[in-house]
């Protein structure tokens, strides 16, 4: 137990009464006694420091017993300074503009009154009567000193570890008086128009009013000078006239009640509501969060391991892409991503045409699941390696917003990862990762204009497939990096923070084989086989372990046309299907060409492919006329050229006759058609 230690009796102790605190101001063992302080002050008016003494045996047995204990939090500031704890005393003057007297110069003068004092410390506390002996040391000083004040300063300066700050009024507690109950007057700054005493005074029915008037008048995004208005003219009944020689419009009362000025309104709802929930009746709630609030902390700091937590969205592309059939303009196309919160890492992607739909969700958990070079060769992408896209797997947490990637029919339960929560609508910040990492587009305020791109949409989704690992290996995640010797060395980009945690085993990713993110993510259909292969609608799949399977082969033994069997598809890619066999076992098909090709051909996406079909039936069912059209128009030209009919003659029975004249035409027709070319 040290000088200035705060004791308590928690069940009183001899003059100590329970619940007080005290404390110690001499613990010598050259004297009998143990000094101790009680400053007493009850939140208002002048402090007073009281001594108390303790024979020295029953304050060391009232130890032992327990009846005497610290507190459990030691004070650094006397009780009417203690909302101050913390604050650096040497930088309040800096604030003070004008100030005559600096709070430094303040204390520093109560310190220079000690001096005396503080050099008789022994003796003044070896004496008989402490108190009497600090007395008299106030009244020999020049200027005399008040005899109670000094020996507050006194005790004050010591028991709070000779703090120099300690000796400093309770300046922070000016302006605490209750003026709504004491005063007769207007408070508040004067008005600088109308008078000193223009107004009334501001008391708490009149506060309450202001409260309720503005709950009843106001609605969102609605300006305080309108719901003031109303105020007015409803909750108070005043009146607008013209006043004074400024020919300016003022409020007044018929029966001369009080009312606030706006600034009074304002003020009270300010104190009563909060300027928190002002601001977001008037901006809403996502522009306050944004602008009106400070930061509170960083996003990465709920996860330690890889796919722990993971937020997904969906941004549009600036380019327009260029249709298959007739290349107009087409709808922007939608990409869906994934981000890890720790590395930063885009886990995977998946799109759609125009709109945020669940085709888009299910194709980009269908990536995260897969090794990315796998998903890469199915866009017909060959240049990015495994290590180029590391991830791999499902996350055990991910964040979507309420669209179409928290519907729960997007896919079985059995795979579905575990939802934390759905973000709300229309606000950025419940999703910031993933949110920050959207391509960024520069937004002319010129007429509108829109970029009409030359490529198809699955040229668009391969070069946001590139952009995504371009990203990777590029972004900046240096505010997502510990201060930890392990990270010294290692690159700032999502790839590097992934390969790092990643080979410490901080990865929480479940995995999931090929086959099961098929059947689980991919787009069920039904496709034609054949002994040539598989067809949807008129686009041919083949691979060798089709050929080799047993399916081929019973079509080829059975002498049956076509069987139809289940499959899956990539909605924005038909560069691959895949078959599922009647056992159970998936096998990969690759697009083939019907001629010598480019085999860019292939990339084509699901609604590519049904414009190519209604495009043919278009086609097709104008052949079919062109077809008889030109049959007619060849036997009309026949019969006007011949004068007889496209098939002249007259069904006979038995077989044609073979006598001598028969032959002997015959053989003049042969010679005739043998020799053709000399006639």
């Amino acid at each position: 137990m040290h000088i200035g230690t705060r004791i308590v009796a928690p069940e009183g102790f001899g003059q100590l009464a329970k619940d007080n605190f005290y404390h110690c101001l001499d613990n010598n063992h050259s004297r009998p006694n143990i000094l101790l302080v009680q400053f007493a002050w009850r939140n208002k008016g002048q402090p007073n420091a009281l001594l108390l003494k303790i024979p020295r045996e029953d304050f060391e047995a009232a130890i032992d017993d327990g009846l005497i204990v610290p507190t459990n939090e030691q004070p650094s500031l006397p009780p009417w300074l203690e909302e101050m704890a913390g604050v650096n005393f040497w930088t309040k003057d800096s604030a003070r503009k004008n100030a005559k007297v600096s709070y430094q110069d303040l204390v520093t003068r109560r310190h220079a009154l000690l001096t005396p004092a503080l050099e008789l410390l022994p003796e003044i506390l070896d004496a008989e009567d402490v108190v009497g002996r600090i007395s008299s040391i106030a009244r020999s000083l020049q200027p005399v000193q008040h005899e109670s004040r000094y020996r507050l300063w006194l005790m004050c300066y010591l028991c709070f570890g000779r703090n120099i700050w300690a000796l400093l009024p309770p300046f922070h507690r000016i302006g605490r008086w209750e003026r709504e109950n004491l005063s007769t007057k207007k408070q508040g700054a004067p008005s600088r128009a109308y008078g000193r005493h223009y107004g009334h005074r501001m008391t708490k029915s009149i506060g309450e009013r202001c409260k309720a008037a503005y709950f009843r008048y106001m609605t969102p995004g609605r300006s305080m000078t309108k719901i003031y208005a109303d105020a007015m003219r409803k909750e108070f009944g005043c009146h607008s006239v013209t006043a004074g020689k400024f020919g300016l419009e003022i409020f007044v009362h018929p029966e001369n009640l009080p009312f606030p000025t706006k600034r009074q309104f304002r003020y009270q709802l300010e104190k009563l509501v909060g300027i928190d929930v002002i601001q977001i009746n008037r901006y809403g709630s996502t522009r306050h969060r944004n602008k009106k609030t400070a930061p509170e902390g960083r996003y990465s700091e709920a996860v330690a391991n890889l796919m722990e937590k993971v937020e997904c969205d969906g941004y549009f592309t600036v380019e327009y892409p260029k249709g298959y059939v007739e290349g107009a303009t087409l709808p922007a196309l939608c990409a869906v991503k994934a981000r890890d919160i720790l590395s930063g890492l885009e886990l995977g992607i998946g799109f759609s045409l125009g709109s945020e739909v669940g085709s888009a969700y299910r194709t980009m958990l269908f990536s995260m699941a897969v090794p990315k070079d796998y998903f890469c060769m199915l866009w017909g992408i060959t240049d990015i390696a495994k290590d180029d896209w590391p991830c791999e797997g499902m996350p055990q947490d991910i964040k979507v917003d309420r669209g179409p990637g928290s519907s729960i029919q997007l896919i079985e339960d059995s795979v579905k990862p575990v939802y934390s929560g759905m973000a709300p609508s229309y606000t950025p910040q419940s999703k910031a990762s993933v949110e920050a990492s959207h391509p960024r587009h520069v937004h002319l305020q010129d007429k509108p204009t829109h970029f009409a791109s030359q490529m198809t949409v699955v040229e668009l989704a391969k070069r946001e497939i590139r952009a995504l690992v371009m990203r990777n290996n590029t972004a900046d995640m240096s505010d997502r990096m510990e201060l930890d010797p392990a990270l010294a060395f290692v690159p700032p980009c999502p790839n590097a923070l992934w390969r790092h945690y990643s080979s410490r085993f901080r990865n929480a990713a479940t995995p999931m084989s090929i086959d099961d993110a098929v059947r689980a993510f991919l787009t069920p259909i039904e496709l034609s086989v054949t002994k040539a292969g598989a067809f949807l609608g008129p686009r041919w799949f083949h691979s060798e372990e089709l050929r080799q399977s047993s399916l081929i082969q019973k079509l080829a033994r059975a002498n049956q046309r076509s069987v139809l069997c289940n499959g899956y598809m990539l909605d924005m890619c038909l560069r691959h299907v895949w078959l599922e066999l009647p056992r159970g076992q998936l096998l990969l098909l690759k697009g083939r060409l019907r001629t010598r090709e480019d085999e860019s051909l292939l990339d084509v996406s699901l609604a590519e492919h049904m414009q190519w079909k209604e495009a043919r039936s278009i086609v097709n069912s104008a052949y079919a006329v062109h077809i008889a059209a030109i049959t007619a128009k060849m036997m009309d030209a026949h019969e006007a050229d011949t004068g007889k009919a496209w098939e002249a003659g007259r069904l006979r029975t038995g077989k044609p006759k073979r006598d001598e004249v028969a032959r002997m035409e015959a053989r003049e027709a042969k010679q005739h058609s043998r020799h053709g070319r000399g006639v």
